[in-house]
Formats: C-alpha cells, structure tokens, sequence
C-alpha cells in the first residue's frame, strides 16, 4: 500500500507545483488585459483615430472605434531604460518632414513653388527617423535592411546601439532625468506609414513586453 501511495502523493504535489506559477501566469495576462481595456475605453468613445503600439504581440495598429484600420508587424524592437508601463500616451513630437530645396526659376506654373503646395504621397514620407511619445520614450525607428551586407551592417548597427545605452543611462541617472529609449525595425513601406499616420497629438496605447 505505502509503495501505491507514495508515487501518488509525489505526482499529486508536482501537479499542484506546477499549477502555481501557470496560474500566476493567468494572473498577469489577465491583469495586462484588464489594463489596455480600461485604457482603450476612454479612446473608443470618441472618433478619432488612436495608435496601438504592442510589444508583446509585435505589432503597431492604427485603430477608430475599436476597429483595426491597418496592422503593421514590428520586425524587431529593442527596449532601455526605465519600463514603461501599460497605459495611454501620446505622440508629442516626431522629426520634421524634409522640405525640398527650391532653386531660381523653379516657379514654372506646372510646379510647386513649396511642399505645401504638393500632394505628397506615401514614398514621400521618410524611413529613418525618431519620435517622441508621453511619459518620456523616445523611439528611433529604422528601416529593414535587405541584401547581404546591408543585413550584416543593421546587426552591427544594433549591437552598437545596445552597447551605448549603459553609458546613456549614468548620463541620464546624472541628469535625473530617465527615459525610455526604443528602436524599432519596420519594413520601408511600414516605416513611411508609420510616420504618415502618427502626427503630432495623436493618443494611443502603449503595451511593453512582459
């Protein structure tokens, strides 16, 4: 009886091991759920568009009334600093848009004089540029890179991106002024929607990776 019994008792207090921490995991996706619900409620009452910015789904939405106007997939995102916590933002600035040079006798009738007299398009838009969101994140997106050594020069370029934020963290810590730095590597054509569709002022969620 006591060799039917052990085993039993043995596998029945694995179980209940093993239950805790699934259930503690229950707990947080749950409370991170919670979290984003309460935050989107507020921006679903009103018609204007909101960004969702998704680490741990890996993907950026642009979104009005809780419905989905178009998903971007973040290719890969690097997170410093000081964690954000899930909740609103907003974007606060972004870099300018580049203004073409306009030399003399460019005022042919047929041509805009300056860009606010053109329809600019999505490839108009730049690829590479930083943005600044509520509660201090600052973000520099970047485009993906495509070919041999291009590729190999973005992970080189990542790597020296990791290795100066502990030196831009004591700067920070210094300062008493700490942020949270994120860059993020989207698609070209996602990276020029991206800066199509954030401008200045617009609310949104922000969800960190667990």
């Amino acid at each position: 009886m006591r060799r039917t019994v052990l085993p039993a008792l043995a596998a029945a207090l694995l179980a209940v091991a093993a239950a805790a921490p699934a259930a503690a995991g229950d707990d947080e996706a749950l409370w991170r759920r919670n979290r984003r619900l309460a935050a989107e409620a507020a921006l679903v009452a009103t018609p204007k568009p909101y960004f969702v910015l998704d680490f741990e789904a890996r993907r950026l939405s642009l979104m009005a009334r809780g419905l989905s106007l178009f998903e971007l997939p973040i290719q890969q995102a690097l997170l410093w600093g000081r964690r954000p916590a899930i909740g609103p933002t907003a974007v606060e600035a972004r870099d300018a848009l580049a203004r073409p040079e306009i030399k003399p006798g460019d005022d042919r009738p047929d041509k805009p004089m300056n860009i606010d007299d053109q329809l600019l398009e999505l490839v108009d838009m730049p690829a590479r540029y930083h943005m600044r969101l509520a509660g201090d994140v600052e973000i520099e997106v970047v485009p993906l890179a495509e070919g041999r050594w291009p590729v190999w020069r973005q992970r080189l370029d990542l790597w020296r991106w990791r290795l100066s934020r502990p030196l831009l963290t004591l700067r920070q810590r210094r300062e008493r002024h700490e942020t949270t730095t994120v860059l993020l590597v989207l698609r070209a054509e996602d990276a020029r929607r991206m800066y199509w569709s954030f401008f200045e002022g617009l609310d949104g969620i922000l969800i960190p990776p667990r």
